[in-house]
């Protein structure tokens, strides 16, 4: 580090106990702006209608190693009919609560790009991460599902008409917000 260069105070504790606090110091270590969360609202009009595929790929993705896709399996009593007998190998994508799921996840990306990131959003985001912590998805496999999507996001934005939207400002936007 430079002599020059002041280290930013954080306040570790408050990290952990205040949503609105850990996105301020999030977006600052990364280098989100709120001009890059206005281009995010800005490719709504386009990634919007790629909802739908975005999240059957994410299914797919997710069912496609028996790792990922025994989270699902072992939630099946809550939501499934109990009277079908079914194995990892034959529990599929047509079962009652990968359709709830399935319309959840399409909700919430519909959300990320229209919707304010504010109290209620990072409470939803914090709460979507509780759930999964507490139906212990291990945090590789969010890592992996989280790198999945960024690259399909990315893959829609390359064909972004770039006419309408910064596409070159949105890429480099997604690329930094990877977490894996």
């Amino acid at each position: 580090m430079s002599e020059n260069t002041s280290v930013v105070q954080i306040d570790e504790e408050k990290l952990i106990t205040d949503l609105e606090y850990r996105f301020q110091y999030l977006c600052q270590f990364i280098g989100i702006t709120e001009q890059d969360i206005e281009l995010i609202h800005g490719s709504a009009p386009f990634l919007g209608p790629k909802v739908d595929g975005l999240v059957d790929a994410v299914y797919d993705r997710l069912f496609s190693f028996s790792c990922t896709k025994k989270v699902f399996f072992s939630q099946r009593e809550k939501y499934d009919d109990p009277s079908q007998t079914v194995t990892l190998d034959t529990y599929d994508l047509n079962k009652p609560q990968i359709g709830m799921r399935k319309s959840s996840l399409k909700r919430f990306i519909v959300r990320l790009v229209t919707k304010p990131y504010d109290k209620a959003m990072l409470q939803a985001l914090d709460s979507m991460g509780r759930i999964h912590k507490a139906v212990n998805v291990d945090l590789i496999h969010m890592q992996a599902l989280l790198a999945f999507v960024q690259d399909a996001i990315l893959a829609e934005v390359f064909k972004m008409d770039t006419d309408t939207v910064d596409g070159e400002a949105v890429e480099g936007l997604f690329v930094r917000l990877r977490i894996s």
